[in-house]
């Protein structure tokens, strides 16, 4: 970054590749940007500003001054003069801000920010053109301000303000005063300050606060946020499913439609729910509220209620001890934070009750309910309905389902001894005096002790956790989590799926029938865990982390599989699945597994797998692994391993997935295979069209091959043979690789690298130096990440493509007919023989050349410049400047990331250009033939399908999804400048 000063003369101030800060004091300076984003003030004098590309900061400072923003999303500010003649501002190509402070004018204002593709005149002799957003800041008087068609930012001040935000995303700021703020469309942010405000979120889920004084608040359409502030507000959700938020003061609240949340805050204040379904919150101690369901499912919070309290809702009218009344609610929310003895009783709706510690008596009536009852002695009726009841610490809970589905949860963690849990079919009991009704599904934590589980008769599961003890676990027919914890444990499940867990101790596990999951190891302590485990009928998973105990595992019946980890073992194990398996080096048995997946430890390790997909991990040692047949994944890790892939398409990996240091032999044998190598490796594809990753990333030496014939040496201890498609990954020397017939990825890392793809459709991408890079064959695609050094790019023959990456802060200046004004990210680069260039996530400059050439801006605000030839432009996210120029070009639109401000069309021609659609994005039939269009000054869709409207007097294209005829759902997919009219005629669909 520069600091470029002036003097108190007429200066001429350039800016160079950074960005840079141009100040230019005194005089009539002339001061230019450069491609990055700069800082440009004029200061005194009458001053001409350019900021070139980039996003700048443009301040002429007193005087008049000419203000262009050039490309880029440009902030300009202009001085407002008491006398005389303004700015003149051009914003240029881009998203441009036009920031002008009238607070020092003596007479309140008037301004309406209209079309700002034509100049227009503001108030202060400022001539604006091509800027879209404003911030305006008024007097201390009263002013009135309409914003345009994008992001707006309006300040009152003082004065009894009206501010209107227009169609943008807005932001308004009424001040002091008796301010009226109106949002418009889009989803805006209003707030009004001090006074007694006026606010209208109208169209777009909007963002609202009145703030100090008595206000009035309305959401309009959309879901808003409505908040009082202090004073006695009046806020009305209106449409949509709004927020509403009192504050302090004595509020009126109304929902209106949609599904709202009301909190009255501190004050006594008036709720009313509206006619959808409304949350209603009411907080002890805030004041006493009245609060009225006018229509709905409604729900009512009563939070922070404390101490022994009884609280029996009825149809009509309720009253809290504070003084709260509610009418006609359906749904409640009932939480105490205190300890007492609480009787609360529901009628029929989805109650949810938290009674808090103490000796508690819970009615929930019908609905689907959640009950919460806490620690002490409590009764619990859930009433109909799917209910969910949690019982917690303390022992000789009643609790009763009820009709419906239900659940229970019972927490005994803290309990020392031992219990006994029995179940028959929805009934159960608890030694410690619980009793429990009507549940289909029982969760039980145990404590410390030796606990029993006994169940008869039940075919809904139950969750049963151990904890410590030697404890007896029995489920049910049904699906059941069983998890023994510490201590020596005999867990049996019966039919359905089951989860079994139990790390620790000396175990025994019977899964029973069904599809079952278990999993061992050793405990907490540290100590070897022996365990005993029948899968059972079943398509079983069994999995035991690293342990040196005994492992005596059945697989029992069905496809099973077993994930068994050595890696507690230094001496090397050997195990060959079979139907009986006798691992050699461990005290480990397995019978009727079918499927496995083993980790070696630090010895070396034999493993061979069925005929299934199995997984074989090496780890330390050197390791033998073979798949056999199916879909096998070998990973030697470290050492001297041979690999061998057998039937069947696999993985193979000599060491980790990303690194590469021994000596490996790695055979894939017959199918499909891929092969990760690396140097000092021997691989050999076998059969099959086989892919061999070679890493050489960890090599500083220059390595030189060609692949072409899918084999070669490339040192003394490095071959390959039988391969036909290459992916390679460069050393940090100079790398000369030459790719085969197929579509290979060659990257160069390090060094400066001859990169070749051959034949195919291949990928190539650049490193760090100065690398020469060619397609040669096949439609190719060439990546630049690395932006220094001099670099050529060559796609060759084919439809071949130019990308950069990876996301930076760095944009790309690309110019295919003068790569002398390359900068940014193409800064050092010749390219030629490129059909399609990918942009980046920035704000890119694109130009093509006198071919046709297809142009992807990719993210933010992009120049594409298409030149002569054919084009094909497509902006993406982002408010983009297109230029087709000479030749029929194509201006392709599509809905995903844009933000609704729309691109510009600089040159469209009739009958020569063409707008192209995507039907999925626009939600356009396969039986529609082309788009529905309506065309005029002020168009307006009738219809039930997405219309497009084309507003002849300024150029403006809108997609309304619906076509409704609803401004608000309105977006703005482009701005064609120069076009009064438009037909079907000018469209395609892709």
């Amino acid at each position: 970054m520069a600091m470029i000063p002036g003097s108190d003369g007429a200066d001429t101030l350039n800016g160079d590749f950074g960005a840079d800060n141009i100040f230019g004091m005194g005089g009539n300076d002339t001061l230019s940007g450069s491609f990055q984003g700069d800082v440009l003030f004029g200061d005194t004098g009458e001053d001409t500003l350019n900021g070139d590309s980039g996003n700048d900061f443009l301040d002429g400072g007193e005087g008049s001054d000419d203000i262009n923003g050039g490309s880029g999303q440009d902030t300009i500010m202009s001085e407002v003069p008491f006398s005389g003649i303004g700015d003149i501002v051009d914003g240029g190509s881009g998203t441009d801000r036009l920031i002008v402070d009238y607070s020092d004018l003596a007479a309140g204002v008037t301004i309406t920010i209209r079309d700002w593709i034509t100049p227009q005149a503001l108030t202060g002799n400022i001539q604006a053109t091509n800027v879209e957003a404003f911030s305006i800041t008024g007097t201390e008087l009263a002013d009135t301000i309409t914003g345009g068609n994008y992001m707006d930012m309006l300040t009152g001040g003082a004065g009894d303000d009206k501010l209107t935000g227009g169609r943008g995303v807005d932001v308004l700021a009424g001040g002091l005063g008796l301010d009226t703020l109106r949002g418009g469309y889009g989803s805006d942010s209003i707030s009004g300050d001090d006074g007694n405000d006026l606010l209208y979120g109208d169209q777009g889920s909007d963002y609202l606060d009145g703030g100090i004084g008595d206000d009035e608040a309305r959401g309009g359409n959309g879901s808003d946020f409505v908040k009082g502030g202090a004073g006695n507000d009046t806020l009305l959700g209106e449409d949509g499913d709004d927020w509403l938020n009192g504050d302090a003061g004595v509020d009126t609240l109304n929902g209106g439609n949609g599904n709202d949340y009301l909190d009255g805050g501190a004050g006594d204040d008036m709720i009313e729910g509206g006619a959808g379904n409304e949350t209603i919150r009411h907080r002890l101690g805030e004041g006493k509220d009245t609060i009225t369901d006018a229509g709905g499912n409604d729900r009512l919070e009563l939070v922070d209620l404390i101490g022994n309290f009884t609280a029996k809702a009825v149809t009509l009218t309720n009253t809290l001890a504070d003084g709260t009344t509610f009418i006609g609610i359906e749904n409640y929310t009932i939480t105490s934070t205190g300890t007492g003895a609480n009787s609360i009783t529901t009628l029929s709706g989805n109650d949810i009750i938290d009674s808090g510690a103490g000796d508690d008596s819970v009615n929930a009536g019908a609905g689907d309910d959640h009950v919460k009852a806490g620690a002490g002695k409590d009764s619990v009726l859930a009433g109909d309905g799917n209910d969910r009841v949690e019982l917690g610490e303390g022992g000789a809970d009643k609790a009763d389902g009820g009709l419906g589905s239900d659940r229970v949860s019972v927490d005994r963690r803290s309990a020392t001894a031992g219990l006994t849990f029995s179940a028959t079919g929805a009934d159960a009991t608890l030694s410690d005096g619980t009793t429990l009704k009507n549940f289909e599904r029982y969760t039980v934590h145990f404590g410390s002790g030796s606990d029993v589980v006994k169940t008869v008769g039940s075919a809904q599961g139950v969750a049963v956790y151990g904890y410590a003890g030697n404890d007896t676990l029995i489920g049910t027919a049904g699906g059941d989590t069983l998890d023994g914890g510490r201590g020596n444990d005999d867990l049996s499940s019966g039919a359905g799926n089951d989860s079994i867990v139990d790390f620790g101790g000396s175990n025994s596990i019977n899964a029973g029938d069904g599809d079952d999951g278990v999993s061992v190891g050793d405990g907490k302590d540290g100590l070897a865990a022996n365990n005993t485990v029948n899968l059972g009928v079943g398509n079983d998973s069994f999995k035991r982390s690293a342990s040196t105990g005994k492992l005596n595992l059945d697989g029992g019946t069905g496809t099973d599989f077993a994930s068994i980890d050595f890696g507690k073992y230094t001496a090397g194990t050997s195990f060959t699945l079979s139907p009986s398996v006798t691992v050699a080096n461990a005290p480990v048995t397995v019978k009727n597994i079918e499927r496995v997946a083993l980790f070696g430890g630090s010895g070396n390790d034999v493993f061979v797998g069925g005929g299934l997909n199995d997984e074989l991990y090496g780890r330390g040692g050197h390791d033998s692994l073979t798949g056999g047949a199916g879909k096998d994944v070998l990973v030697g890790n470290l050492g001297n391993d041979t690999l061998k892939g057998g039937l069947g398409d696999d993985t193979l990996h000599g060491d980790s997935a990303n690194e590469y240091g021994g000596l490996d032999k790695i055979y894939g044998e017959d199918g499909n295979d891929r092969v990760h190598a690396g140097i000092g490796d021997l691989a050999d594809g076998g059969t099959g069209t086989d892919t061999l990753s070679l890493d050489a990333r960890n090599q500083t030496k220059d390595i030189s091959f060609s692949f072409a014939t899918g084999s070669a040496t490339v040192d003394a201890a490095t071959s390959f043979k039988a391969f036909e498609v290459l992916n390679y990954f460069g050393s940090a020397g100079k790398d000369t690789v030459t790719g085969g017939a197929l579509g290979d990825r060659l990257e160069g890392n390090g060094g400066n690298d001859t990169l070749k793809g051959g034949d195919g459709s291949d990928v190539i991408v650049d490193g760090a130096g100065s690398d020469n890079l060619f397609g040669d064959a096949g439609n190719d695609t060439l990546t630049r990440t690395v932006f220094s050094g001099t670099d050529v790019f060559d796609g060759g023959t084919g439809t071949d493509t130019l990308s950069f990456g990876p996301a930076s802060d760095i944009s790309i200046v690309l110019d295919l007919a003068n790569q002398a004004l390359n900068r940014g990210m193409a800064q050092g680069l010749t390219v030629k023989n490129f059909e399609i260039v990918n942009g980046s996530a920035n704000d890119d400059v694109i130009r093509g050349d006198a071919a046709g050439n297809t142009l992807n801006g990719g993210g933010a605000d992009d120049v594409l410049d298409g030149r002569g030839g054919v084009d094909r432009l497509n902006g993406g996210a982002g408010d983009d400047w297109l230029t087709g120029g000479a030749g029929n070009d194509v201006f392709v639109f599509d809905r995903s990331g844009r933000d609704g401000e729309g691109d510009v069309i600089t040159d469209f021609t009739r009958g020569q250009d063409k707008l192209s659609i995507d039907r999925s994005d626009y939600g356009i039939a396969a039986a529609d033939a082309t788009v529905t269009l309506v065309v005029g000054a002020n168009p307006v869709a009738t219809g039930t399908k997405g219309t497009f409207l084309f507003e002849s007097d300024n150029g403006r294209l809108w997609f309304d999804a619906d076509g409704k005829g609803t401004e608000a759902d309105l977006e703005l997919v482009a701005i064609l400048k120069g076009v009064t009219t438009l037909s079907t005629g000018d469209f395609l669909l892709a």
